[in-house]
């Protein structure tokens, strides 16, 4: 197996947008090479130093991230995590081992309490929120409470930001050699906008809420400008003269990971990403290799005035299948909307097809969350029913009839059980169209797998799998990978 999975391509930097006066990069390999021998310890003695903290939802993304010789490391795993890691250490991810992962990880891991913290469909309906500082405030339910509620927040100091000790933050900063963050970049909203954007993430979920029967100790239906559901706030801002779309959004994961370092006074960024194995061979009958996505429907809602806000709706390692704020760092190798980093497959959503989009998002996060809740998931369901990807095409292809995205992993057997669950929900009330029902029914029905592929299917699952990499990328798996379907078409 190659060594160079995640190389950085020396062509990167070539464009202004690249933003490499910003952000130079550094590779994951490099980086930790640098910090190993400036620490003067062993891979093996780092390695176990870096996993002794980490709890396993943070894990097992890092331990796909590190290159193959680091892996092959002995290190000091959980015990219910160490057959896991020995899978692991070998081999690359492939769609089938994330589609057993999904399923099996809901019987490998410890028994989840009820009292264990908040269960998604408890996430999914709350009327509160923890804003910035740890408080906890009630939704407001105007635009004007909106505006005022997010208008007193601060720019927090960088020494506020860090974590409070344990799991990653034990580890962020060895010696001052390699940070578990991104350090030194800008957001590309300020906090009073980054505020908005996580409390109008809530406020769409609560409103999902409205469609079940009982939404928990509610007993009134939760408005926003006087809108029960997501789909009459959009009708109302478009009223006002907002300019509201959605994108299918597809870019490199990095599953909320960062990384730093410095070589003298000079801050160098770490790109990460998990490279997988595709299950589809190339034209010179090699197995092709790409690197996993994050992928999510992206809505942008812009006033007449202000800036935008700005949402993402998925399946999240949060806890829950809803919507989040979409409140990034300025990572021009990972998440730039106009430079090929972020690549967006489909046509904008707008309109009339927007509101559907929000009905389905609402019957989803509905069905999506009850599973999660009564079958007691882990992580809110995070892959058992479906990862980010999965939601995302789920969504896609009950809007379009068709989906962009690669690999779906989204298995049978939780198929069924979200068919159950929908059936359930609708014979207690849930409040929700036929169209939508019907949409949602035929998109778990069509969605195709990609666990494997025979001639009929092989050529879509190519289609699906470019389609869902970035244009432009620091990785020379991606570039190779565009290049090489590029000359086959």
């Amino acid at each position: 197996m190659a060594e160079d999975q995640l190389r950085l391509s020396p062509a990167w930097g070539a464009s202004p947008q690249d933003g490499t006066e910003l952000a130079p990069l550094i590779s994951l390999d490099a980086a930790l090479e640098q910090s190993c021998l400036r620490r003067g310890i062993s891979r093996d003695a780092f390695l176990r130093e870096l996993l002794s903290d980490l709890h396993h939802q943070r894990l097992i993304p890092l331990l796909l991230m590190l290159p193959r010789h680091w892996r092959q490391q002995h290190a000091s795993l959980p015990e219910h995590l160490r057959r896991l890691g020995s899978l692991l250490e070998n081999n690359l991810v492939s769609p089938l081992l994330l589609a057993t992962l999904a399923d099996d990880l809901q019987h490998m891991l410890p028994a989840l309490s009820e009292t264990s913290g908040l269960m998604a469909l408890e996430r999914w309906c709350s009327r509160e929120i923890c804003l910035s500082g740890g408080l906890t405030q009630d939704l407001p339910q105007t635009l004007e409470a909106l505006w005022s509620m997010a208008a007193d927040t601060q720019e927090q100091a960088p020494e506020a930001l860090k974590k409070s000790p344990g799991a990653l933050a034990k580890i962020s900063a060895i010696s001052g050699v390699l940070s578990w963050s991104n350090q030194g970049l800008p957001n590309l909203q300020a906090e009073p906008e980054r505020q908005r954007n996580r409390v109008m993430a809530q406020i769409l979920n609560a409103l999902g809420s409205n469609r079940l029967n009982s939404t928990g100790s509610a007993s009134e239906p939760f408005r926003f400008e006087a809108a029960n559901s997501g789909r009459q706030l959009l009708e109302h801002l478009s009223e006002l003269g907002w300019q509201c779309r959605a994108r299918i959004r597809t870019s490199v994961a990095s599953f909320g990971l960062g990384a730093s370092t410095s070589i003298g006074d000079q801050l160098l960024q770490v790109p990460l990403a998990v490279p997988y194995r595709t299950g589809l061979l190339n034209a010179d009958g090699e197995e092709i290799h790409a690197l996993m996505p994050h992928c999510s429907l992206e809505m942008e809602l812009q006033p007449p005035e202000n800036s935008s806000l700005l949402l993402q709706y998925y399946q999240g390692v949060e806890g829950l299948n809803g919507w989040a704020a979409l409140n990034e760092l300025q990572r021009p190798w990972q998440n730039d909307r106009s430079n090929g980093t972020v690549n967006y497959p489909a046509n904008d959503i707008s309109g009339e097809q927007l509101g559907e989009t929000l009905d389905l998002c609402e019957l989803m996060g509905a069905v999506h969350n009850s599973e999660a809740q009564f079958s007691h998931l882990h992580m809110g369901g995070y892959g058992a029913l479906g990862f980010c990807i999965d939601s995302t095409a789920l969504l896609e292809q009950a809007i379009t009839g068709k989906t962009h995205l690669f690999p779906l992993t989204l298995g049978d057997l939780w198929r069924q059980r979200l068919q159950r669950q929908l059936q359930q929900l609708l014979s207690t009330g849930l409040q929700v169209t036929d169209n939508s029902v019907n949409r949602y029914r035929q998109s778990l029905e069509q969605l195709p797998q990609d666990l494997f592929h025979n001639g009929q299917s092989r050529s879509e699952a190519q289609r699906r799998l470019t389609a869902s990499q970035p244009k432009h990328s620091p990785f020379t798996l991606v570039r190779a990978l565009n290049g090489e379907f590029s000359a086959e078409g």
